[in-house]
């Protein structure tokens, strides 16, 4: 028998064949089975054990081929399934890898051969988004053949500063402006006081609350 059965088939059409034998012989021709099924390679010397055994182990055999044949196709499926589920796993492994790599990717947006105006994808470029965005909203969009222009003077404005570039869109995107504009100040007695994050943040909330129509008290051409 192959390695790793543990079990072989007996047919009730035998049943007819071991009725019409002494208990003797049939007992012997059992045994014999056993023996082969085990790989003993059994020999005897009466001739009916050999005459019946040689029927049943054309039977055996054949059932050993199906086997052999079922276990591999098994084995070949199983194979196959897991090179699917491995070749699965790897391409979201990529697909998970490319999504977290890309929010580090640069934009680098050429103003003139020798200055480039870098919008890393952080707060800086999701400012510029949601400007694009506001512009939309007020029916006024920049156009694609536009934006090089505008970004070159977003650098200027901001000192090429990242921080004063977003400020500077916070600053249009609260009092409702198309344009941007240097950040301006309030009059605190004789000082001039730039306006903080926090306060472009109140202004910009105040603004998505009440609509684009709400006028702020900072105008840019105060």
């Amino acid at each position: 028998m192959a390695e790793g059965k543990k079990s072989f088939i007996a047919y009730s059409d035998w049943n007819g064949m071991f009725q019409a034998l002494p208990n003797d012989v049939a007992g012997k021709l059992i045994k014999h089975i056993f023996l082969y099924v085990n790989d003993e390679n059994p020999t005897s010397d009466d001739f009916v054990i050999n005459a019946l055994f040689e029927q049943i182990k054309s039977t055996l055999k054949r059932d050993l081929k199906k086997w052999e044949s079922q276990t591999k196709q098994r084995s070949d499926a199983g194979k196959k399934s897991a090179e699917m589920r491995s070749t699965k796993f790897n391409e979201r492994s990529i697909s998970l890898n490319e999504k977290v790599r890309k929010p580090t990717v640069s934009v680098s947006v050429s103003v003139n051969d020798n200055d480039n105006v870098l919008l890393n994808k952080s707060d800086l470029e999701i400012k510029l988004i949601e400007f694009y965005n506001f512009r939309k909203e007020l029916k006024k969009p920049i156009v694609e053949s536009s934006k090089k222009q505008f970004l070159e003077k977003l650098k200027t404005l901001s000192n090429n500063n990242e921080s004063n570039a977003i400020e500077i869109l916070n600053q249009s995107i609260a009092n409702g402006w198309q344009g941007i504009f240097e950040i301006k100040t309030i009059e605190n007695g004789n000082k001039s006081t730039k306006l903080t994050g926090e306060q472009r943040d109140k202004e910009l909330a105040e603004w998505k609350l009440f609509g684009k129509n709400n006028i702020s008290k900072f105008n840019p051409e105060n």
